[in-house]
C-alpha cells in the first residue's frame, strides 16, 4: 500500500481545527497550543488540523507557520491524524514547506491556493509545480464551486498523492457534488463545519467533517460520529439538536473564534482568548457568558 492510500485509509472522524493562544504582544503562545493540542490527542480525537481561518493564519509570518507546524506535530506525537496548512504562498515556498512538514510528523498538507488563483487553468498548475518534493499525501481547498469547478476538482482526486479537500464551499450542494465527483477515488471531502452537515454528507462518502463542539467535548464529537457508522441515524441527529444547534447560532452571533477561545481558556489550556493582530480582543464579558452557556448546555469534560 502506498503512503497516500494508507493515508486515505485513516483520514476518518471528527476534525478539531487548532484555535491559537496569543500572547499580550501578538507572539504565540507555543507552550499554551502545545498543552492544549496533547490534551486533545489524549482524549482520542480523531483528526488535528491547522488551518488558514479558524488557526488565524493571517496573523502569523511564515516563520510562525513553520514553527507551529514543529510545535504541534510534537504535541500530537503520532496520536491523531494530524493535517497542516500553506499560507498563500507561491509554489517554490509550499514546496519548502511540504518539505519542513514531513520532518514534523505531518500526515497530510492541505495546499492552499490563494482564492484569487481558484481556477479550472491555474489550481491543476499550481500542484503540477508543487509535485515531487517527496510523497507526502496532499488536501485540495475551495470557497466556491465557480473558483474550483466540480469537473477540475474531480480530475485532481484522480492523483494517487491527493487524498481529499477541505469543503469551505456551499455546505450541501457543494459538498454533495465534490464528494460524488469523487466517489471512484481514493479522497475524501472534508466538511467544512457542523454535525448536521456530515450527517448528510457521511452517506455520500465524505469521510471527515470540522465540528464546532469537538475544541471542547471531544467525546460528544466520537460519539456522534460513532452512531453514524454504526448506523443509528436518529441517535446522531438527537446530538445534533441536544447539542450543536442551541450552541452554534449563538457562538456565531456572540464571536466565533472569541467563544471557542473562550472554551479553551474555560479548560485551562489558555491564559486569555485574545485574539490574532490585528483584531480587537472580544468583548471583556465574553467568557463569562461562554461559561454560563457551556455549563447550561454540555456535560463536564
Amino acid at each position: 500500500m502506498s503512503r497516500a492510500s494508507d493515508t486515505y485509509a485513516r483520514m476518518k472522524g471528527p476534525v478539531v481545527p487548532i484555535n491559537l493562544c496569543f500572547n499580550e504582544d501578538g507572539t504565540v503562545n507555543y507552550d499554551a497550543v502545545a498543552s492544549y493540542v496533547s490534551w486533545l490527542a489524549e482524549q482520542k480525537t480523531a483528526i488535528l488540523m491547522l488551518t488558514y481561518g479558524s488557526s488565524e493564519y493571517a496573523a502569523l509570518s511564515d516563520e510562525e507557520v513553520f514553527e507551529l507546524t514543529r510545535t504541534v506535530g510534537k504535541a500530537i506525537d503520532g496520536r491523531s491524524f494530524y493535517i497542516s496548512s500553506t499560507k498563500y504562498w507561491k509554489p517554490s515556498d509550499t514546496r519548502k514547506f511540504i518539505a519542513h512538514a514531513d520532518a514534523c510528523g505531518v500526515d497530510a498538507v492541505k495546499v492552499q491556493v490563494d482564492h484569487m488563483n481558484q481556477t479550472a487553468a491555474a489550481v491543476p498548475r499550481y500542484f503540477d509545480q508543487i509535485e515531487g518534493v517527496n510523497d507526502m499525501p496532499l488536501l485540495m481547498w475551495t470557497i466556491s464551486q465557480p473558483m474550483l469547478p466540480v469537473t477540475t476538482a474531480t480530475e485532481l482526486s484522480a492523483r494517487e498523492n491527493i487524498i481529499g479537500m477541505k469543503n469551505d464551499a456551499d455546505m450541501f450542494a457543494g459538498y454533495y457534488d465534490y464528494t460524488r465527483g469523487s466517489v471512484d477515488n481514493d479522497f475524501g471531502v472534508i466538511s467544512g463545519g457542523q454535525m448536521r452537515n456530515f450527517a448528510f454528507g457521511y452517506k455520500f462518502g465524505s469521510p471527515a467533517y470540522l465540528c464546532p463542539i469537538a475544541p471542547f467535548r471531544p467525546a460528544i464529537a466520537n460519539e456522534f460520529y460513532q452512531l453514524l457508522v454504526d448506523g443509528d441515524d436518529d441517535g446522531a441527529w438527537e446530538l445534533v439538536f441536544k447539542y450543536e444547534e442551541p450552541f452554534l447560532n449563538w457562538a456565531v452571533d456572540k464571536n466565533w473564534v472569541g467563544v471557542m477561545k473562550s472554551t479553551i481558556q474555560l479548560l485551562g489550556f489558555y491564559p486569555n482568548n485574545i485574539l490574532g493582530p490585528p483584531q480587537p480582543p472580544p468583548d471583556p464579558g465574553l467568557l463569562e457568558e461562554v461559561r454560563q452557556k457551556i455549563e447550561g448546555l454540555f456535560p463536564a469534560p
